[in-house]
């Protein structure tokens, strides 16, 4: 366990801001009055999401690679971040449909089909707590892999030879 400690703890602190988020979308009003401006609300999210992976990994580097590490070492510490922040999704997701926004789902199936009365079925099966959990999921997988591969190259002690 001591041997992903910083990944455990990046890993809780990144659902911990994520959550915070999802408060701020709520009381900015992304949630109900702005929904349909709703996804460009979560776009900023993404440099949150690569600044706490640059954090994680350079933490990593220092704390258990004395201020060198390969490549590999920061792309299996970004992965394995990812598999954590992965597992915490479903938690994240239930705090913020359960006790956030409990209306989130019916606002945005209103928002779909006020703009397009036919996309209400669509709408009603994309809006709900298990579409979110399985999308929130793989978006993390695969987002979390790519900025695990970006933020490794970066974060990698480079050869001054």
């Amino acid at each position: 366990m001591k041997k992903f400690s910083v990944e455990i703890k990046w890993s809780i602190i990144f659902s911990v801001i994520a959550v915070l988020w999802i408060v701020f979308e709520k009381m900015a009003g992304f949630h109900d009055e702005k929904i349909s401006s709703y996804f460009f609300i979560c776009l900023p999210f993404g440099l949150v999401y690569a600044i706490l992976y640059t954090l994680a990994l350079k933490e990593k580097k220092t704390r258990f690679y004395n201020g060198t590490i390969t490549y590999k070492q920061a792309f299996i510490s970004g992965a394995i971040l990812t598999l954590l922040i992965g597992a915490f999704s479903p938690l994240v997701q239930l705090i913020f449909h359960e006790f956030i926004s409990p209306d989130f789902f019916k606002n945005a199936i209103a928002n779909a089909a006020k703009s397009k009365p036919e996309n209400s079925a669509f709408a009603t099966g994309y809006f709900n707590l298990q579409s979110f959990i399985t999308q929130g999921i793989f978006n993390i997988l695969s987002i979390g892999v790519l900025t695990a591969a970006i933020v490794a190259y970066f974060t990698q002690t480079k050869n001054t030879k």
